[in-house]
Formats: C-alpha cells, structure tokens, sequence
C-alpha cells in the first residue's frame, strides 16, 4: 500500500488540496493530513469545512483519507476522521490531549479504535498519543498494521534530543510491528506558535521516507508491504510472550516514577 504524508500549510485548503493532488498522482492510496490542518483560527464552523474538505478529496479520487477536526459532543474532542472513496469508515479522539488543548476545554479520548480499510488494520494515534508507549502497544495488540499520527510539531520545544526524534518513530514500529506515517504542517497554529512539518514514514525496517525541508510544502510518500508486517508480526514475540502480571501497577492511577 502506498502512504502519503501530507505536510501543508496550517489553514490554507488551498495548500492541502494542491499537495493532496500530487500524492494521488504519485500513485498514494492512503493520505493523512497534519494535526489542525485546517485550523488559522479556532472557530466551530471549521468542523464542517473540514469534513466537506475531506469527504471530497477522498471521493473525487478514489482515496482514503485521514485529518482532525474540534468536534463539541457533550465537551470539546480533537477527532480523527477516515474517510474511504468518500465514505466515513470510523474516528478516534485524541486520548493525550496537551495541557494547552485541555485548558481549552479539549477532553480525553478513552478507547483506541482499529478499522479494516482496503485490508488493512489502520488505527489513529493523534499527536502526543505516540508519547505514550503504553497506547502504542495497545494499537499493536488489537491488529493495527498502518498507524496514521497526525502532528503538530512545534518550532520550538522543551523535549530533548531534537536531532534524534524521528528515531522514535523507528522504534514505536519496531516493537509493535506496523508502520507508522506522520504528517505534520508547516506555518503558524491558532494558537500563535510556530510549526514545522517534519513528516516521515517508518516502518520496523527503518526510516522509509522523510520530509527534505521542515518548512516547506511537501508530499512524502512511500509503500508499505503489509505481507512483510505481518509475517514480522509473527516473530515478535514481545507481541505474545509478555508477563502480564508484572503490568498490572501501570493500572494504578496513583504509581508514581
């Protein structure tokens, strides 16, 4: 399957579009698009643009699709939507919403969802969501194979080892077995702060693609054998032959490092 990360300019559908294009005439399948892609300013019609946005790309081509949108069920959630040739297949709500998004009301996700789109597991971790290596084993545990995770990478952070996070990525689908893509934009969020893309494509194999400029507008693309992720699902035996016992303090919501 060929994956497309989709690293636009923050707010502009125009920016969104064009690169969407180029992925699917670049022969992409499945497109994921960044964190608040469309969002210059957090207003709540940007919810309906958004979904008309990515209904329509996916069904003028034929693709699947992947982006976020603030939707308000009973309190604010930053959701996921995968759309298929236009068709709503499932979304995920971000479970780890950051101290900013949850001072702005943002509330946690509680269940990670795996769907079968086009024979593939394709689950959603959204952003901060790959931090957190306990979610990422539970994608890994309930089938996923492709893990989409839309980002919004900021130009500046307290996180160390700036020239070594994408090595993360490497090692998220190297103990889980499925490859991940992230896509993150390029630009200034609603909130004010600046962004860089900084999309790639791993897999257990390594890094398979990687933006060449973190500020610019670009498509990275790669293919992914889903005959090979499974087969290495089969010999990761972290997968299988884990101590379940010796997890059971990371239930404890008061076990403290």
């Amino acid at each position: 399957m060929r994956l497309a990360a989709i690293q636009c300019r923050i707010g502009d559908f125009g920016s969104a579009e064009r690169l969407a294009v180029d992925a699917v005439e670049g022969g992409a399948e499945l497109l994921l698009f960044p964190e608040y892609f469309s969002y210059s300013r957090l207003a709540p019609e940007v919810l309906d643009e958004t979904l008309s946005f990515l209904k329509r790309i996916s069904s003028e081509h034929g693709v699947v699709v992947s982006g976020n949108a603030v939707v308000d069920e009973n309190g604010y959630r930053n959701r996921s939507f995968l759309f298929d040739s236009g068709e709503l297949i499932g979304v995920q709500d971000k479970i780890h919403p950051t101290r900013v998004e949850r001072e702005l009301g943002i509330q946690c996700g509680t269940k990670l969802e795996v769907f079968e789109v086009r024979g593939a597991m394709i689950s959603t971790l959204v952003c901060a969501d790959i931090l957190y290596p306990e979610i990422c084993r539970v994608a890994a545990l309930k089938g996923a194979e492709i893990v989409l995770n839309p980002v919004v990478s900021f130009r500046k952070s307290e996180l160390p080892g700036e020239e070594y996070r994408y090595c993360l990525y490497f090692t998220r689908s190297f103990d889980n077995a499925y490859a991940i893509v992230k896509a993150g934009g390029v630009g200034t969020t609603f909130t004010g702060s600046e962004a860089v893309g900084r999309s790639l494509i791993a897999s257990f194999d390594g890094i398979l693609a990687r933006f060449r400029d973190e500020n610019a507008e670009e498509v990275v693309i790669a293919d992914v054998d889903l005959k090979r992720i499974r087969e290495y699902k089969t010999i990761n035996y972290s997968l299988v032959d884990r101590n379940v016992r010796a997890y059971e303090e990371l239930l404890n919501k008061n076990f403290k490092s």
